[in-house]
């Protein structure tokens, strides 16, 4: 993990590995009474990385959950990807607990002053999110969760938005907020799409993809496949969304639902303008 540590910090960790495993609960829990609550956890989470090599699996899983509850956003995050990707055959995929744990990473960073967020683990974070609305949930089955999900995104979206907050930033840090908030507008176009599937009305859908399409490429891969499949979106169901104002050109009468706009009738000469019916259609042709 890159972690520089103390000598007395260093002892702690080798008494810790040649302890039984009985005693290591104990060890877990009073660590955090230390007064340096970020050295602490940075020791257990080297802890966990020692864990993981010789396969020790569940001991891993439960310190990275244990440092989640003292407010580790790494390590929800870790668990969030563990819960996705599954853990050898210790741990299966999980997509409910995914989305639970990269939420609880959201609302770490939320607490957090945005002058020290890491743009890198909050990428790692809504990419994780990402893939979970995209292939794993389903917006009626898992409502409260996608709807917390999409509004911890517009949080994020918001302020990494802000002009001040991307004037200090340099070239790496600039890509990777432009892949977030890629895969933040990615994440609002595929809610409204869901919608839609219900209402039947595509044009929110079609505006949202467009602008993910427009943010363009960032040089980060996932993130750019993104706005190639935003664009390959909004190419098919641009079709379903009508091109002209819902209005008769002849008679004024105005389509007030979905169904009616579908009923209306596009002039084949102009193709800028509807009618009602034949009737007013055919005065309108006659006008060309």
């Amino acid at each position: 993990m890159g972690l520089t540590m103390t000598k007395e910090g260093s002892a702690s960790l080798n008494e810790s590995r040649i302890s039984k495993e009985n005693n290591e609960s104990s060890y877990l829990t009073s660590v955090f009474k230390d007064n340096d609550i970020n050295f602490s956890m940075s020791v257990q989470i080297n802890e966990a990385e020692y864990k993981m090599n010789p396969h020790n699996y569940s001991k891993y899983v439960e310190i990275l959950q244990l440092l989640a509850t003292f407010g580790s956003t790494h390590s929800a995050s870790k668990l969030g990807y563990i819960n996705l990707r599954g853990l050898n055959a210790t741990l299966e995929p999980d997509y409910a607990s995914s989305a639970a744990y990269y939420l609880i990473a959201l609302k770490f960073i939320k607490m957090t002053p945005n002058t020290k967020w890491d743009t890198g683990l909050i990428l790692e974070v809504v990419e994780g999110l990402t893939e979970v609305y995209r292939f794993h949930s389903n917006l009626q089955r898992d409502l409260l969760i996608w709807d917390h999900g999409i509004k911890m995104m517009k949080f994020v979206d918001s302020v990494l938005e802000d002009s001040l907050f991307l004037k200090d930033s340099d070239l790496r840090e600039f890509r990777q907020i432009k892949a977030i908030r890629i895969h933040i507008a990615y994440c609002l176009a595929l809610t409204a799409e869901a919608e839609s599937k219900n209402t039947g009305d595509y044009r929110k859908t079609v505006d949202l993809y467009r602008e993910c399409e427009q943010m363009g490429n960032c040089g980060l891969t996932a993130a750019d496949k993104l706005v190639k499949k935003a664009h390959t979106k909004f190419r098919l169901l641009g079709s379903r969304v009508p091109r002209v104002q819902p209005i008769c050109t002849t008679c004024n009468f105005k389509a007030s639902d979905l169904k009616a706009i579908w009923g209306l009738l596009v002039c084949p000469k102009c193709q800028t303008v509807a009618c009602c019916s034949r009737a007013c259609l055919k005065k309108h042709l006659n006008l060309h």
